[in-house]
C-alpha cells in the first residue's frame, strides 16, 4: 500500500544548539551600544596620541585636503543614510516593520557616527588653525594634527564599509528573525508574556509573507527557530499565561498553513504541520496534557477548516499519522495518557468521516496504521479495550459507507494478518460483518465473509468479557445490541436474509 510517506518527501525539522550562557553574555556586551562607543572613543585617543607622519604638504595642501575632506565625507555620509532607508523601507514591506526598529537600535550607529562627526570637526578645527601664507611649511604641531586627521578619514571609510556590510546584514530575514528571538527571550526572562507574544506573531508574519511569494527556506527557517523557541518554554506547567504562549505558537502554525495551502507551498505546509507534531511529542513526553490536547484540536481545525475546504484531503494523511504516533506515545503513559489517546482516536473518527467521501484518497491507511496494532495489544484492561474497539469501529463503519471493495478486501487483509491473533480479531471479525450489514452494504458483507469463511473460536470468552464493556449504541445508531455469534456468518454465505438483532 503505498502512503503519504513514499509520495513525499518530508522536511525535516533539526533543532540547533542552544547558545552557551557565557557566549550569550559575550554576544550582548559585544552588540550593546556603549560598547561600540567605547572602543571608538578608545580608537580616536589611540590616533590623537600617537599618530603616524603621513602629511608632508604645506598649508596650501593641507587648505585643499581639509576642504575636499569636510564636503566629501558630509556628502557620502548623507548619500549612504538615504540609500540605507530606502531599502529598510523596502524590507519593512517585505517582511516587517520592526526593521526599522532594529536599524535604529543598531550600535554601529554610534561608532559610525562618532568617527565622522570627530573627524569632519577636526578638519574643520584645523582649518581655522591654519594663518601662514600659501605654500609655507606647515609647523610641527599642524604636520602631527594633519597626520591624524589622514588616519581619521581612513578610519571613516572603513567604517562605512562595515556599518554597510552591517545593514545588509540586517536586511537579511535570518537576521531579522534572530533579533525578534533575542526580544522574546528576554521578554519570557523577565515574565513578560504579552510582549512575547507579539514577537512570535512577527516571526509568523515573515513566514507567511515568504509563504505567499513561494519563498519556502524563509518559511522553513521561521518555522525552525519558533520550534526552538517554543521547547524552551515549561511544559509541566498549568500557568495560564504559558498555556497561551503555547496556544500562540499552535496559532501561528495553523495561519501559516493556511496561507501554504493557498499558496500550494507544500514544503511550508509539511514542515509546519511536523513542527506541530514535534510541539506535541514534547507535551506528551512532559505530561503536559492541557497543551498536547490543543496539538489535537489544533490538527482537527486544519484538516476541517483548511485542507479540505481547499481540496488538499491528500494531505489530511500526514496529520492523521501524527495524530496516530500521538496516541501510541500517549497510550503508555497510564490512564490519563489512555485517556488522551481515546479522545485522539475520536478526532481522527471526526476527520475521517468526512475524508472517506473524498476521491483519490488512500483510504485503508487510515485504518491501518502500526500504531492502531500496538495500542490494542497493550491494552489489558477489558473496559479500555471495548472504549478503543467502539471508537475504531465508528471508522470502520465510516469507511464501508463509501469504500470501494477493493479497498474493504485491503483492510480486512490487515485485520487478518495483524489482529486475529490478538482477542480483539475475533470480537473485530463479527463487529465488521454486522456493521456491513446494518449500513445495507451487501457486496461489503460478501466480501468480507469470502475473505474470513469462518470466525475463530478459541478466544470466545475474552471476546465476549470485551462486547460486555462496549456500548453498541454508538456503533448501530440506537439499535439493540446483535448476537455476536456464527449463525448470521453462515446464514450470509448462503444468502438468507436474516434479522441482524435479537
Amino acid at each position: 500500500m503505498t502512503t503519504w510517506k513514499a509520495r513525499t518527501k518530508m522536511p525535516i525539522l533539526r533543532n540547533h544548539s542552544i547558545e552557551r550562557p557565557h557566549r550569550q553574555r559575550l554576544s550582548a556586551i559585544s552588540s550593546s551600544f556603549l560598547f561600540h562607543v567605547f572602543v571608538s572613543i578608545i580608537i580616536i585617543s589611540l590616533v590623537f596620541l600617537h599618530p603616524p607622519t603621513l602629511f608632508q604638504g604645506d598649508t596650501d595642501t593641507a587648505r585643499n585636503y581639509l576642504n575636499t575632506i569636510v564636503s566629501s565625507l558630509s556628502t557620502i555620509l548623507a548619500l549612504c543614510i538615504s540609500i540605507i532607508l530606502v531599502a529598510i523601507q523596502l524590507t519593512a514591506s517585505n517582511y516587517t516593520h520592526r526593521v526599522l526598529d532594529f536599524y535604529v537600535r543598531m550600535p554601529y550607529n554610534g561608532s559610525l557616527f562618532l568617527i565622522y562627526l570627530v573627524t569632519i570637526m577636526h578638519s574643520f578645527f584645523l582649518m581655522a588653525q591654519i594663518h601662514e601664507p600659501l605654500r609655507d611649511p606647515l609647523s610641527p604641531q599642524l604636520q602631527k594634527e594633519m597626520s591624524a586627521d589622514l588616519v581619521l578619514v581612513l578610519i571613516c571609510f572603513l567604517s562605512m564599509l562595515l556599518y554597510m556590510y552591517a545593514v545588509v546584514q540586517l536586511l537579511k530575514p535570518e537576521r531579522i528573525v534572530a533579533l525578534i528571538l533575542r526580544d522574546y527571550r528576554r521578554a519570557v526572562q523577565r515574565q513578560r508574556w504579552r510582549s512575547a507574544l507579539d514577537n512570535i506573531e512577527q516571526i509568523c508574519d515573515i513566514a507567511k509573507r515568504a509563504a505567499s511569494v513561494s519563498d519556502s527556506v524563509t518559511g522553513t527557517y521561521c518555522l525552525q527557530r519558533m520550534l526552538e523557541a517554543a521547547q524552551q518554554l515549561p511544559l509541566a506547567t498549568e500557568e495560564e499565561a504559558i498555556i497561551n504562549v503555547h496556544q500562540s505558537y499552535l496559532d501561528q502554525w495553523s495561519e501559516i498553513i493556511g496561507v501554504a495551502v493557498k499558496e500550494r507551498e507544500t514544503g511550508l505546509l509539511l514542515a509546519s504541520l511536523e513542527a506541530m507534531y514535534q510541539h506535541g511529542c514534547d507535551s506528551v513526553n512532559a505530561e503536559s496534557w492541557t497543551i498536547a490536547e490543543r496539538v489535537v484540536r489544533t490538527y482537527k481545525q486544519l484538516a476541517l477548516g483548511h485542507l479540505l475546504p481547499e481540496s488538499q484531503a491528500f494531505y489530511v494523511e500526514p496529520v492523521v499519522h501524527y495524530l496516530y504516533e500521538l496516541s501510541r506515545q500517549a497510550a503508555g503513559s497510564g490512564k490519563r495518557g489512555r485517556l488522551f489517546a481515546l479522545r485522539t482516536w475520536r478526532v481522527i473518527q471526526s476527520i475521517s468521516h468526512v475524508v472517506f467521501s473524498e476521491r483519490g484518497i488512500d483510504a485503508p491507511h487510515y485504518l491501518t496504521h502500526k500504531a492502531i496494532q500496538e495500542i490494542f495489544f497493550s491494552l489489558g484492561n477489558h473496559r479500555d479495550l471495548a472504549d478503543f474497539l467502539t471508537v475504531y469501529f465508528n471508522l470502520v463503519k465510516s469507511f464501508f459507507l463509501t469504500a470501494t471493495l477493493s479497498d474493504v478486501r485491503l483492510w480486512a487483509d490487515w485485520w487478518e494478518e495483524n489482529m486475529l491473533e490478538h482477542g480483539t480479531g475475533e470480537l473485530g471479525v463479527e463487529l465488521a460483518k454486522k456493521l456491513a450489514e446494518h449500513i445495507q452494504r451487501g457486496d461489503v458483507l460478501c466480501t468480507l465473509s469470502a475473505i474470513w469463511p469462518c470466525s475463530p473460536t478459541i478466544l470466545k470468552e475474552e471476546k465476549m468479557a470485551t462486547a460486555q464493556w462496549m456500548d453498541f449504541r454508538l456503533l448501530f445508531d440506537g439499535w439493540p445490541q446483535p448476537t455476536l455469534d456464527e449463525s448470521s456468518d453462515v446464514m450470509s454465505q448462503h444468502g438468507t436474509n436474516h434479522s441482524l438483532y435479537t
